[in-house]
């Protein structure tokens, strides 16, 4: 045997060797890009079957929001409505009030007038 072919056996099967290592990394990177691929897959599918699960709360969350929303617009108006009614009833029961009593009515405007006059002479410095 000449040292140039055992040279050459030893460079085959190193090569060899480096094929088949180079053969199964490649392998076990496929193995584990498919792994991934299924986890991802798996993970993609619970997470659609968790949105379809929460939509329904979601969409009845949004109509019981809206269904306050107006209740308190409603309540609003209807307060609003009511002071509106209560502040025209003051007012015809004073105007009422004056034309019936003008005098005592001037009095008690005068009266009211220099008590507001007293308390903001007094803030003044």
């Amino acid at each position: 045997m000449n040292p140039e072919s055992t040279v050459e056996k030893v460079a085959d099967s190193a090569q060899n060797a480096t094929d088949k290592v180079a053969d199964k990394a490649e392998r076990t990177v496929e193995s584990a890009r498919h792994y991934a691929n299924e986890a991802l897959d798996k993970a993609d599918a619970k997470v659609r079957s968790l949105r379809e699960d929460i939509k329904p709360a979601i969409d009845a969350v949004g109509a019981r929001v809206h269904e306050m929303a107006a209740r308190g617009r409603a309540a609003a108006s209807e307060t609003s409505a009511q002071a509106r009614d209560k502040f025209n009833e003051y007012s015809d029961k004073t105007s009422a009030y004056v034309a019936q009593q003008p005098l005592k009515a001037m009095a008690i405007a005068a009266a009211a007038g220099a008590a507001l006059a007293l308390l903001l002479g007094r803030r003044r410095p």
